[in-house]
C-alpha cells in the first residue's frame, strides 16, 4: 500500500498545540489483569488454578527473600 503525505502534515498540527501553550505528558497506563496468559499461544486465556497457585507461591518465595535481605 501507497502511502501519500497529507497536505497538513501532523508536524505543523503539532507545531500550532505547543504554540498555543499545549504540553506534551507522558500517560499512565492501566495494569495488566492478574490472571492473564501473557506469552504468544496463551495470550488472551486466564490462567489455570494450578498455574495461579505456583504463581502465587513463587510471588510469596520472593517477597520473602527479599524481606530476608534488607
Amino acid at each position: 500500500m501507497k502511502q501519500v503525505p497529507k497536505p497538513t502534515t501532523d508536524e505543523d498540527l503539532i507545531k500550532a498545540f505547543l504554540d498555543k501553550g499545549g504540553e506534551v505528558k507522558k500517560g499512565k497506563t492501566k495494569p495488566m489483569p492478574e490472571g492473564l496468559g501473557l506469552s504468544n499461544n496463551q495470550w488472551g486465556n486466564t490462567l489455570t488454578r494450578e498455574e495461579k497457585a505456583a504463581r502465587k507461591e513463587a510471588e510469596e518465595a520472593n517477597k520473602a527473600a527479599r524481606t530476608d535481605k534488607s
